[in-house]
């Protein structure tokens, strides 16, 4: 499922450990990713619209149905799918089922371990900088990096990088613009912290002729709860 990607666009292993300088932070990043519901397809019906390989997807999700019924493709690109498309679709849907058990893990493991600075704090959130938890130095040195965490029920609403150089992560290669954006926000009032989100853009140049522009979009909406 599309959370494959929500995801995988942070690219990090898990388990990393995480902690302000004052110690405080630890306890406050724990709480805010534990008040986010990860499985939240377990009890919630939803729609996601995903934009990928430049193709706009609609489908809808119910944990009512058979496992195999669960995914609907409703359109692409705006029409009707053709019975291709929804082959397709399912057989991706089915082949990334449960890609996401440690979701909550990786989100902690984005961060770099002390790197971690309060740079606001209002009535509404807390925002941080941090230092993206990266192997390599090329990356890790060329991103901004922030997450707010929203006072009114503890959770983490935004993850933000973006690179202000260009970064070479390797021979022949050269990422011109990166841009990630993770979103999160209640099921519906009073509802669950689920994720809402999506948004990666990438562009640069492999092998020094080979250039890339990718974008990856993706949307959670129409949530009805579907649980006993």
């Amino acid at each position: 499922m599309a959370r494959r990607i929500f995801f995988a666009a942070a690219f990090l292993c898990i388990g990393m450990p995480f902690a302000g300088a004052d110690g405080g932070y630890q306890a406050l990043l724990d709480e805010a990713i534990g008040n986010i519901e990860w499985e939240f397809e377990k009890e919630w019906a939803f729609t996601e619209t995903s934009l990928s390989e430049g193709q706009l997807f609609v489908g809808r999700f119910d944990p009512r149905l058979e496992d195999d019924e669960q995914w609907t493709l409703l359109s692409v690109d705006g029409k009707e799918p053709t019975d291709k498309q929804r082959r397709k679709y399912l057989h991706n849907k089915d082949e990334h089922r449960g890609d996401a058990d440690d979701d909550d893990n990786r989100v902690t493991a984005i961060v770099e371990p002390d790197s971690l600075e309060l740079v606001e704090e209002t009535d509404e959130h807390w925002l941080f900088t941090f230092v993206p938890a990266e192997d390599q130095e090329a990356f890790m040195t060329s991103v901004d990096a922030k997450i707010r965490i929203v006072k009114d029920g503890r959770y983490v609403d935004s993850l933000e990088m973006r690179n202000f150089q260009d970064i070479k992560p390797g021979f022949g290669t050269k990422i011109t613009k990166f841009q990630m954006r993770l979103t999160f926000g209640p099921a519906l009032d009073a509802g669950p912290i689920v994720p809402k989100s999506m948004d990666v853009h990438v562009t640069g140049r492999a092998l020094l002729f080979i250039s890339f522009d990718d974008t990856e979009v993706t949307k959670y909406s129409d949530f009805e709860y579907a649980g006993n």
